[in-house]
């Protein structure tokens, strides 16, 4: 059999991921509205109808579905399987200060659901529903992006002109004499190399900069100019100065405001009732859910604004966001009648390695979307593509990273599927993970086990992408050809050890795919 055996290593040398991830980085007609409360305090967890890891493609749940998960969620997201520590949606709610909570799942073929949980601020007798606008946060850059690669398909915009064809109240500065050549695609992919600025919003009381005074990091603005800090195009940098100059554009070339415009060209056609990038939207709406600090301590005032409309200034609610979601979905298929699919392609393709798409942030898992956070607010909207299925979960608290990422990694163990790798070679041989550390698979009857010094053959089950799952433990095993070399990844939990090993050309592993295909066809 295939066994892996490891020697001259007194320890597995790995790098522990950071556990916390920052909410900074992180994705139609009929639908209806459903208001869910909250489990009373103290109701006892179910098991749920999909527990961890028996769910990979989303087939057979349907989004009515997600209150029972909802009521008993793992709170151990690096695990591959179901761990005791687990806790329901309220119970998360009331551990992280976060008054209130808002979902939307939506699904090719089946009924959309929406829920809402708690209340719109801290004290508060009413409780949020579905309808209940949240700030949208950066996840406004998706919305924004979209219309922008409307006027693309229109022939208003080329992805590919320089800025400077199209600006008319603002220039890029020149730097010491310099000034770089930036285009629209720069912009929406976080490619043109612009300063970094987070707009953190102003007081309902303060008095509110225009655009262009941003752009200039003019008073009453509280972020600085925006400049040229890198060579566009060589690398991926996340920042608002991009949409800001986004915004700005897309005025002066329209001759509109920001908000009205956005609202012609993608709230208005999809439906978006519930959406606006007015900020005076939720003064005549009312039913607001308010921000609040990670301490659950609501804002001054309710809420921040924002004049940074492009950025974060969108007011949504989470079902408004699937219904934006779906329709790209859709669109990279060529079913929509409001974007290309030559653009939705574009939109959901890295623009650089390991940047974003076009507005879109883009996963190895195929899944897309964009995630946000304000002061008071936290976000995150995702897509998979493979199940038709798109998900939003939006908090009225900053700092509640836990509950934004159970929630997600729920939704992952539900619809994630994994990536079809390409460039499997034969993993016999001897791979050097480090000096006076190797490892090595040989092959024993066919099957696969992995092997280290000291203890019991571990058995391996092919995967239908053509890679290894150690089901004893938490880890998963690829052996792929990058470089002009063999390159070993063994996945546990969140480290990874890599080993590599000279290529030998024409070993290829054939055998995977006859494997995959088997596990595929549930013959294996």
């Amino acid at each position: 059999m295939f066994r892996w055996s490891v020697r001259g290593c007194s320890e597995w040398s790995s790098r522990f991921s950071d556990r916390r991830r920052s909410r900074y980085s992180w994705l139609f007609a009929g639908f209806r509205s459903v208001r869910v409360s909250a489990p009373e305090p103290g109701t006892p967890a179910t098991a749920g109808p999909y527990p961890r890891g028996m769910k990979t493609t989303g087939v057979g749940m349907r989004p009515g579905d997600w209150p029972e998960v909802l009521a008993d969620v793992d709170r151990q997201a690096t695990w591959l399987r179901r761990s005791p520590d687990r806790m329901g949606l309220a119970g998360l709610m009331r551990l992280y200060d976060v008054p209130a909570v808002s979902i939307a799942v939506r699904q090719d073929g089946a009924e959309p659901w929406a829920g809402a949980y708690g209340v719109p601020f801290t004290g508060s007798a009413d409780v949020v529903g579905p309808g209940t606008i949240f700030q949208a946060c950066s996840i406004s850059k998706h919305v924004a992006a979209f219309g922008a690669l409307r006027l693309v398909d229109q022939g208003v915009l080329d992805l590919d002109e320089d800025v400077d064809a199209y600006l008319r109240s603002w220039r890029l500065p020149d730097s010491d004499g310099w000034r770089p050549t930036v285009t629209l695609r720069h912009l929406l992919a976080h490619t043109a190399g612009l300063s970094y600025n987070w707009f953190r919003g102003f007081g309902q009381d303060e008095p509110l900069p225009t655009i262009t005074e941003v752009l200039h990091g003019q008073p009453p603005a509280t972020s600085p100019p925006v400049r040229p800090t890198m060579v566009p195009g060589t690398a991926f940098r996340y920042s608002g100065s991009h949409y800001a100059v986004l915004q700005q554009l897309l005025e002066d070339v329209t001759g509109t405001g920001f908000a009205d415009l956005v609202r012609s060209l993608v709230l208005d056609p999809l439906g978006l009732v519930d959406s606006s990038f007015d900020q005076d939207f939720p003064h005549r709406r009312g039913d607001v859910a308010h921000g609040h600090h990670v301490d659950g301590t609501p804002l001054r005032g309710g809420w921040r604004v924002q004049p940074e409309l492009a950025g974060a200034g969108l007011w949504t609610t989470p079902a408004d966001l699937t219904r934006l979601a779906t329709e790209l979905a859709h669109a990279r298929t060529g079913d929509s009648a409001l974007l290309s699919r030559e653009l939705a392609v574009d939109a959901t393709t890295p623009q650089v390695p390991g940047g974003y798409g076009l507005g879109t942030r883009v996963y190895d898992d195929g899944r897309f979307g964009h995630t946000g956070g304000n002061v008071g607010y936290s976000c995150w909207l995702a897509t998979w593509p493979s199940s038709g299925t798109s998900m939003a979960v939006m908090l009225a608290n900053d700092g509640a990273d836990e509950v934004l990422w159970t929630l997600l990694t729920a939704a992952r163990e539900v619809y994630d599927t994994p990536p079809v790798r390409a460039g499997a070679v034969d993993p016999v041989g001897e791979y050097r993970a480090w000096d006076g550390c190797t490892v090595t698979i040989t092959d024993d009857a066919g099957a696969l086990a992995l092997q280290v010094p000291g203890q019991p053959p571990l058995p391996l089950h092919a995967l239908p992408n053509g890679d290894w799952r150690t089901a004893a433990l938490d880890g998963e095993l690829t052996v792929r050809e990058r470089g002009g070399e063999v390159v070993l990844e063994l996945r546990q939990q969140d480290t990874v050890l890599t080993a590599t090993r000279p290529l030998v050309r024409g070993a290829t592993l054939e055998a995977a795919a006859d494997v995959a295909a088997d596990v595929a066809e549930g013959g294996a």
